[in-house]
């Protein structure tokens, strides 16, 4: 086991609260260096000894959020979506405020939701040519779709602070497509 300094954990998670904290209260465009240096009282060396930049502690967030979701996401298809959205309650319980906030930040190399977007796509189309004689195309379509929906059904839960009920979630999404395709069979 990697044991990391108990000053070195500390720091790391002080750099981590003030960095949250300043992205509540500011926004990331407004948030520097000194700002984290002054809410967490240790001096730029110490600063730089872990981060060269504010977005590395933002990216180093991202990944946190997005190794939580890989690890989580890697049953999804081998299960019932029920016993997948029972299985991800606590983790969403657990971090939806931090992925409400690192979700905010869009710049060129910091975008949770993209990234997510792809990873969720990547999985789907890699377990549906399992499972389906498709193009390689059509996959790609589905796979945009199937994307779309999580990130769009988990990003709307995630900013309005709610816990998603996964029964209404559900019934909401089959209410959708059904006016989707409505008359799509009607000739």
């Amino acid at each position: 086991m990697n044991k990391q300094d108990i000053r070195v954990v500390r720091t790391l998670q002080l750099i981590r609260t003030a960095f949250l904290e300043l992205l509540e209260e500011k926004g990331f465009d407004s948030i520097t260096v000194q700002d984290i240096l002054d809410r967490t009282q240790i001096n730029r060396s110490t600063f730089y000894k872990h981060f060269k930049n504010k977005d590395e502690v933002a990216l180093k967030l991202v990944e946190e959020v997005k190794e939580k979701f890989r690890e989580n996401f890697k049953h999804r298809f081998s299960i019932s979506t029920k016993t997948f959205v029972q299985m991800i309650a606590p983790i969403y319980d657990q971090y939806h405020h931090l992925v409400r906030l690192i979700g905010s930040i869009r710049t060129t190399k910091i975008h949770l939701y993209e990234d997510l977007y792809q990873f969720i796509q990547q999985r789907y189309i890699s377990q549906a040519a399992i499972k389906q004689d498709k193009t390689e195309e059509e996959l790609m379509f589905q796979g945009h779709l199937f994307a779309t929906i999580s990130i769009g059904v988990m990003k709307y839960f995630i900013e309005q602070g709610e816990r998603p009920i996964p029964e209404e979630v559900f019934d909401d999404i089959k209410s959708v497509v059904d006016l989707l395709v409505i008359g799509s069979t009607e000739e």
